[in-house]
């Protein structure tokens, strides 16, 4: 038992190592990049690396369930307790509310693109591979667009001065991969030993144990820098965005998959986006914001247990 504790405890120091390297070397890459390519395309894909592996292996395997659970499960936290959590630090550090950078209209546009065509698909009543392409290329287009707007703004950015940020960024990313899942099965087991019920894990611990580096991350960023907070939200975003196309697109790929098996789960999804378009649509987020957001998690768990 002694062991046991010993490895949950250092796998989750390895997460905190992980999540102050990602912060650092996104932190250090924005005045190179911009917060859209930083925080949206570079920490999004990054901080999606652990479920992305997972969604590709569970969907090879034939587990569908699981892969499309792990693909949409990030959302409902991240859209809620996560951004609320991020505005309540970022106000304690700083004193004053978040202010998300002009930048964050593109990933507003791509979340708004994302949820209405995850809302068509669900009417559709399948994924397959048409509706898989269909995702696909929406998240292609948000990478390629991204990139043709930092070409065309890169005389505006200072030359990066080191290999600092890549150092970082790579081994933290390194550290993310082979230590997420490990963590969530300590996670799992833990409950086990406390007598935690399945449904409470499935739907409240297990995606708190899955989101925590990217928790983690957003949070050491908004207490760098005055700017860490915005780019914390762009990373949120950008990786659901990812989520929510590319990911849910493969399995539609791989699969004739029927969406009624997982109705809960892609609601509980839908609403999430919806509650951060409108709260992040003006670009603040305030404290009261922040504490409706975090609520707003309690309900949509509270909801998915009575349903």
């Amino acid at each position: 038992m002694i062991l046991f504790w010993l490895e949950f405890v250092g796998i989750f120091a390895g997460l905190t190592i992980a999540a102050e390297l990602l912060a650092k070397g996104i932190d250090d890459l924005e005045d190179y990049l911009g917060q859209g390519m930083s925080g949206g395309i570079v920490m999004g894909l990054l901080t999606a690396l652990p479920e992305t592996i997972f969604v590709i292996i569970a969907s090879i395997s034939g587990h569908y369930d699981i892969a499309l659970g792990s693909a949409i499960g990030g959302n409902v936290i991240l859209f809620t307790l996560g951004i609320g959590l991020v505005g309540i630090i970022y106000k304690l550090k700083w004193g004053t509310n978040l202010i998300i950078s002009e930048e964050y209209k593109v990933e507003n546009t791509f979340l708004f693109l994302s949820t209405l065509a995850i809302i068509l698909v669900l009417l559709y009543g399948i994924l397959n591979i048409i509706t898989g392409l269909i995702l696909i290329s929406i998240y292609v287009y948000y990478i390629l667009y991204r990139v043709n707007k930092f070409r065309k703004e890169k005389n505006d950015r200072r030359k990066i001065a080191t290999r600092k940020p890549f150092i970082y960024l790579t081994i933290g990313s390194v550290l993310l991969i082979l230590l997420s899942q490990p963590f969530v099965s300590y996670i799992s087991i833990l409950s086990r030993i406390f007598n935690v019920p399945a449904i409470w894990l499935s739907l409240f611990i297990s995606p708190i144990a899955a989101e925590l580096e990217e928790k983690l991350s957003a949070i050491r960023l908004a207490l760098m820098s005055k700017s860490g907070g915005s780019l914390s939200i762009l990373g949120f975003v950008g990786s659901k965005v990812e989520n929510a196309t590319l990911l849910v697109g493969l399995i539609g790929i791989l699969n004739d998959y029927p969406l009624h098996s997982a109705l809960t789960e892609i609601i509980s999804m839908i609403i999430a986006n919806l509650i951060a378009l409108y709260i992040l649509f003006d670009r603040k987020l305030n404290v009261v914001e922040s504490i409706i957001l975090i609520l707003s998690y309690a309900v949509i768990i509270i909801a998915s247990l009575i349903i």
